[in-house]
């Protein structure tokens, strides 16, 4: 019969009192249920919650309807800015181009509340697995670029026709979100075209390329769960503390 080293039993007893006395320390610093001071500590119930992929999905959906909530009231600020600059123009040619733009901008506010609509029910409808998080990260990075593709898409053919009547930079009007268009200096008629098709094209790429991230989530997802199916795990969130049989086996009995 072999005898066990001394060193590797002096190991697995100093991590078996260590694992039971991390375990006992936790429990006597935690508040009894009853007690009075566990109705003010909210913490490690609200870690617990958070480990809950149903709860984390929950409050990707809330936050993602106040989010549309937010760009309408958002958008109306700079539709009336806009609308202020477009009738202060001087011909009606100009005017009509102006009102233009400002049915494409709201078709793209519409296109962005909408999409963020669906895409909230769509997570809420979601069931969540063991892993959660990548495919939440997986549907906003969607979310996203189709969000953003159908904005820049739409103020870009509206921009482009406000150049065309108005022969003027449509910075003017767009303010700060000048900054996600590839604005040219000058007004004329090869102005208008080259920023509705780069505005067209940006958009096109950015939905492509959101759409490939998201997928290769998706095949990690995937993969991750073969794995765990294949070593027979079932469990969700954060692995156990092993227990003493555990830390037996792997150092010896």
């Amino acid at each position: 019969m072999l005898r066990q080293p001394a060193s590797s039993t002096l190991l697995k007893v100093e991590i078996i009192s260590g694992s039971q006395g991390m375990r006992s320390s936790f429990d006597e610093n935690d508040p009894k249920p009853g007690s009075a001071l566990s109705n003010y500590l909210f913490i490690r119930p609200l870690l617990r919650r958070l480990g809950d992929g149903a709860f984390v999905y929950k409050i990707a959906t809330v936050t993602l309807r106040m989010c549309a909530g937010l760009v309408v009231l958002g958008s109306l600020a700079s539709f009336f800015k806009a609308g202020k600059t477009i009738f202060d123009l001087p011909t009606t040619g100009a005017i009509f181009g102006g009102i233009l733009f400002q049915i494409f901008y709201i078709m793209a506010i519409y296109s962005v509340v909408h999409i963020l609509i669906i895409r909230a029910k769509d997570i809420d409808d979601s069931k969540p697995g063991p892993i959660f998080m990548l495919p939440l990260g997986a549907m906003l990075v969607r979310l996203a670029g189709e969000a953003y593709a159908a904005f820049v898409t739409l103020i870009a053919i509206g921009g482009g026709l406000f150049v065309w009547f108005t022969s003027q930079n449509v910075a003017s009007i767009l303010g700060p979100m000048s900054q996600l268009f590839p604005v040219k200096r000058n007004v004329d008629f090869i102005a208008g075209i080259e920023f509705m098709i780069s505005g067209v094209l940006i958009g096109i790429a950015a939905l492509m390329v959101s759409y490939m991230v998201a997928e290769a989530i998706t095949l990690l997802v995937k993969k991750e769960d073969k794995a765990a199916g294949t070593n027979g795990s079932n469990g969700s969130g954060p692995r156990p503390l092993p227990n003493r049989s555990t830390i037996n086996s792997r150092f010896g009995s």
